[in-house]
């Protein structure tokens, strides 16, 4: 039995939501490697794999972006201004903030992305998928 063109690409499209999920704990380090997933996969007319690598694209650019926002914002208002005072409130307000407003949602519709690549389904996530 020969295997279906999903079962071709099922490793590349796990490895780019994989990477999508560990950029919302580690942002911009696995948000590297999730662009070499997506830029080598970009000439591949597969549907499967386009969803499974451009909309985790997307939404680590988004993640990552709101990430740096709300961490310049805790840096204008006084946080990190030294490694004395790293552990500011401004700090800790700026890693509350970026865990219930953007990993939390943005958790979710990655951890079904990840089970319907691991099933070799296709997906769209919420937001993103409709406009793609």
């Amino acid at each position: 039995m020969e295997p279906s063109t999903n079962d071709q690409y099922r490793g590349r499209a796990i490895a780019a939501e994989s990477l999508y999920l560990l950029n919302l704990l580690f942002p911009v380090i696995p948000l590297i490697f999730l662009a070499l997933v997506y830029f080598r996969s970009r000439g591949i007319h597969n549907e499967y794999l386009r969803s499974h690598t451009l909309q985790p694209w997307i939404a680590a650019l988004v993640s990552t972006a709101l990430f740096l926002l709300i961490n310049l914002v805790a840096w204008l208002m006084g946080g990190y201004a030294s490694l004395d005072t790293l552990v500011s409130i401004h700090s800790l307000v700026a890693l509350e903030v970026y865990t219930l407003l953007v990993i939390l949602p943005f958790l979710v519709p990655g951890l079904f992305a990840l089970t319907r690549a691991m099933s070799g389904q296709a997906w769209r996530y919420p937001l993103i998928g409709r406009f793609l």
